[in-house]
């Protein structure tokens, strides 16, 4: 029998519970990167437990998962996707294609079904899936990975905001808050601030970002103050998914050395294109500066290590806009976009200072994945998944 004296998100220990012989469901997005690396960090601390875990992912989640030691089996799913028009994300477009999205959403329940129907999980965590009839018909508990609450509520308190992000936040963004809080048995939301939450059924918790990242920051932070042109290498992580493509960055006059991780291109003295790399941890602890695009789990990444960070918010997509601001508010850095990023790295290098940046930003909390792992487990004990052991 395997047992564990598992502690909730404030630490305080809650008691020994069997994990034995229970196995769970992680129902994964894999259109980028972030998804599967959030969940993942998740899924260390419950495979450590005795839980069994089982993955259904699509795109850049199966690549991610295949040779992950603590899952215990991997299977594919369909994948939905924004539409884009011209590069940029297109809310029409994306309304326009729900015939295509409706048929890949049959597929995807057919297949969900099946898993179920072998697996048997016990219980089933999603990020970004929307596929939960298979689990209400057979009474399995949802509990979501999601933090719309925070994108609601902060979008809501901006003013001045750009008017383009109108149609994705109404289309995409606030349904998506509406439909965790009606159809999901919990939600476990990271925020970089101790936000409340606006619902009963959301539980707060700090950033999720890798295992690594938590280490890194650890011996790192705090990051001792730089002038921009004691600047040597400077990490592009681009998203993993088709919105993180902006351009070439393959400009002249370049003052640092970039090394783009996300996406394959032409290196030359200046830049350097590492493609879908999965482990950039080096390039990470080695950068002096980031350039991300506004995906919550590069921005978490890049608050938990506290390093001089522009971002570059995919255009019209609220939730990458409001987590762009994270980092801003933070004293990290600046926002910036595709036309203007070279011109910025320029002015940082002539004026030697590095705008946005504050002389010691504070340090966030990076603890999430163990806290959700605390906050799940307490709530299968709380359901009867997981039970005391008799002496």
């Amino acid at each position: 029998m395997t047992t564990i004296d598992r502690r909730g998100a404030s630490g305080e220990a809650k008691g020994a519970v069997d994990c034995s012989q229970v196995a769970g469901l992680f129902l994964i997005n894999g259109l980028g990167m972030g998804n599967s690396t959030r969940c993942y960090s998740v899924i260390q601390r419950l495979a450590g437990t005795g839980l069994k875990i089982h993955v259904l992912t699509s795109g850049n989640g199966v690549r991610f998962f295949q040779d992950k030691p603590e899952v215990a089996s991997l299977r594919l799913v369909e994948s939905f996707f924004y539409a884009v028009k011209g590069n940029l994300l297109s809310a029409w477009r994306t309304l326009m294609s729900l015939g295509e999205l409706g048929r890949r959403a049959r597929r995807k329940h057919a297949q969900v079904e099946a898993a179920l129907t072998e697996l048997r999980p016990a219980f089933c965590v999603t990020d970004s899936e929307y596929t939960v009839a298979p689990f209400r018909k057979r009474g399995i508990p949802l509990i979501a990975l999601n933090n719309a609450d925070v994108v609601v509520t902060e979008y809501f308190k901006r003013r001045n905001k750009p008017r383009n992000l109108m149609g994705q936040f109404w289309l995409l963004e606030y349904p998506d808050y509406l439909f965790h809080r009606q159809f999901v048995d919990l939600v476990i939301s990271p925020a970089a601030k101790p936000l409340p939450p606006p619902h009963g059924r959301i539980r707060r918790v700090g950033l999720i970002v890798r295992r690594e990242i938590e280490e890194l920051a650890r011996l790192t932070r705090p990051v001792p103050p730089k002038r921009a042109r004691e600047f040597r290498k400077v990490t592009f992580m681009l998203s993993g998914s088709i919105l993180g493509r902006i351009g070439n960055l393959c400009a002249d006059g370049l003052p640092y050395h970039i090394s783009v991780v996300g996406i394959d291109g032409p290196s030359n003295g200046a830049v350097t294109f590492h493609g879908k790399t999965v482990n950039n941890i080096k390039l990470l602890a080695e950068a002096d500066m980031l350039l991300i695009n506004g995906g919550f789990s590069a921005v978490s990444e890049a608050l938990a290590l506290g390093k001089p960070t522009l971002v570059i918010p995919v255009a019209r997509h609220a939730e990458q806009y409001v987590n762009a601001c994270q980092v801003v508010e933070h004293g990290l850095g600046a926002l910036a976009t595709a036309d203007d990023l070279v011109g910025q790295l320029q002015r940082a290098h002539a004026t030697n200072a590095f705008i946005g940046r504050a002389e010691m930003p504070p340090a966030v909390d990076i603890g999430g994945a163990g806290q959700a792992a605390g906050i799940l487990l307490e709530f299968l004990q709380s359901r009867g998944i997981l039970r005391r052991p008799s002496n």
